[in-house]
């Protein structure tokens, strides 16, 4: 009974710190959007009034002209500091919430876990996907390295970015380390998988394939350099299993010689902390564990499906 108050104590200590760094983010925040509304208002005007001709330029409004741009120059020069302030107070704010009640939940669900915020995106992850090696740049965060059911993998969240004039994307990734004896890639690509706002086409040198599946056929498309390749995953029971599999978004699989990924298109990252309102332990903890949840079950259908790569 004394430990369970001793932990409920500690708990709330923890969100109370975090809280207080949210409150200290949130406060910088503000701050910053209402001295650049005012700066951006008093410029903004000032444009107007000279391109409209508006202004009958004489010794006062001269000077209130000048005193305009002296507020300015002053806010300008204040909000530099300040916004290198709030991105510092909001790095301290996320880095803090996620060792907390992320890191510990993660690396626990896992023989071997790590977790770590950040981690470099290699080229040759990049270029080996052929989904991805379109992209201009990637950042990665919230890595999760691990092994289940003897099966090492690497999860992280990864931000797309298709060129200035198109959109970008956020997804979440899976690599896993399986042999799959394939001679070429095979792909499985959800219909409703968009990414960079653009739709997948199909790569010119791979045939599309056809199950016997009919609900998977509906949802997914398969393509494959080797028909034999493809027809691997075109067994009665995989399809199934992809179908029924809920990833929390639009889902493409990539099937090569010795790994195997998916991307998970998402609206939103699940594991950034709320900024508006009040942080829980018991909440952030359900989040990070709703996506150990998807790794697991993902792991599960390779595991179960190994037999049909040999």
């Amino acid at each position: 009974m004394e430990d369970n108050k001793e932990n409920v104590t500690e708990n709330q200590s923890v969100e109370d710190k975090i809280n207080g760094l949210r409150k200290n983010y949130l406060k910088a925040d503000i701050i910053w959007k209402l001295v650049s509304t005012v700066v951006f208002i008093i410029a903004g005007v000032y444009v107007v009034l000279v391109f409209k001709r508006v202004i009958n330029f004489n010794f006062l409004t001269n000077s209130l002209i000048v005193l305009a741009l002296l507020i300015v120059i002053f806010l300008c020069v204040y909000l530099l500091p300040h916004f290198l302030k709030m991105n510092s107070k909001h790095k301290e704010y996320m880095t803090k919430y996620k060792e907390a009640f992320l890191k510990p939940t993660l690396e626990e669900a896992f023989s071997k876990g790590e977790y770590n915020d950040f981690e470099k995106i290699s080229t040759r992850d990049l270029t080996r996907n052929s989904m991805l090696k379109k992209a201009k740049s990637a950042v990665a965060n919230d890595c999760i390295r691990g092994t289940y059911k003897k099966i090492p993998f690497l999860r992280y969240d990864l931000a797309l970015r298709y060129g200035k004039k198109k959109a970008g994307s956020d997804c979440v990734m899976i690599v896993s380390q399986v042999d799959t004896h394939l001679k070429s890639e095979v792909q499985i690509i959800g219909k409703d998988f968009k990414i960079g706002g653009m739709e997948y086409e199909q790569p010119e040198t791979y045939c599309k394939i056809l199950s016997s599946h009919e609900k998977f056929d509906s949802k997914f498309s398969v393509y494959a350099k080797e028909q034999d390749d493809g027809q691997k995953f075109l067994k009665e029971s995989l399809a199934a299993k992809i179908v029924k599999f809920k990833a929390g978004g639009p889902i493409a699989l990539f099937f090569d010689k010795d790994e195997v990924s998916i991307i998970i298109r998402r609206s939103k990252d699940a594991m950034e902390a709320h900024v508006y309102k009040k942080i829980k332990k018991s909440q952030a903890v359900k989040e990070a564990n709703e996506e150990v949840k998807i790794i697991k079950e993902w792991i599960d259908i390779l595991e179960d499906c190994t037999l049909f790569f040999l």
